[in-house]
């Protein structure tokens, strides 16, 4: 078993490093362009952006030493989602969401074509929501769909409280910058004392909790907007 293990390893090894020879003798300015007049841009049907949030959401990391919440353990549920993999998922899950309430949108279907300055319009719009959770949160809030429907609005304050309570560094985080930019890995300091030290987070939910959420919201937004159908045969509303 050891001798065919070690074959095994050394075919891989031996494979991996064809690969990288492969990779490396593409050309230095590789750039790979569409064919005919088509010109990549940015996504806007809703579906799309929301299933990839929930896609990201199975990027889990096994659990070391990290507590989970009440002493849970075992294969099952010994997992949970480092900050910069949530933080991609849900901002790309939320800004699915916001993208729901333009007709324009969520009418897309695979063959879908939108004008151009239309598509720019909407680009502004995702780039002017940034990469602030919480900021990102109560834009969302503010759309009627949602106001109305007490599952969505309970899955929004759920996500508020999640970001919160395991996520955010324990200080004055939405004070100053809202901590944005806490997808980067952070240190803690003590400017007095002049001291610093890695700051790692030792409780997190349970990821497979986390991913569950994330999937019931996704169905509720299908009965609000009816994303499936309309992605399918192209009508909107």
């Amino acid at each position: 078993m050891r001798i065919i293990q070690e074959r095994n390893r050394c075919e891989d090894e031996e494979a991996f490093q064809h690969w990288c020879e492969e990779v490396l003798s593409l050309p230095a300015n590789l750039e790979l362009i569409p064919k005919g007049n088509f010109k990549v841009d940015i996504e806007l049907q809703p579906l799309r952006w929301v299933s990839l949030g929930v896609d990201l959401l199975k990027c889990r990391r096994v659990t070391g030493n990290v507590q989970l919440p009440d002493g849970i353990e075992g294969p099952e549920t010994g997992s949970y989602l480092p900050y910069p993999v949530l933080h991609a998922a849900i901002e790309i899950f939320l800004k699915g969401m916001w993208l729901c309430q333009y007709a324009d949108c969520r009418g897309l279907t695979d063959s879908s074509y939108i004008e151009q300055d239309k598509r720019q319009n909407y680009s502004e719009v995702l780039k002017e929501l940034g990469h602030d959770l919480l900021a990102i949160l109560d834009k969302v809030r503010e759309i009627p769909e949602y106001q109305r429907t007490s599952g969505i609005t309970r899955f929004l304050d759920l996500v508020e409280r999640i970001i919160r309570a395991f996520y955010f560094p324990p200080y004055d985080a939405d004070e100053r910058t809202r901590w944005a930019d806490c997808r980067y890995p952070k240190r803690v300091y003590d400017d007095d004392e002049q001291k610093g030290a890695a700051e790692s987070l030792q409780r997190y939910p349970r990821a497979k909790w986390v991913e569950k959420l994330f999937r019931q919201a996704e169905q509720a937004l299908d009965d609000v907007w009816h994303l499936r159908a309309k992605l399918i045969d192209g009508t909107s509303s």
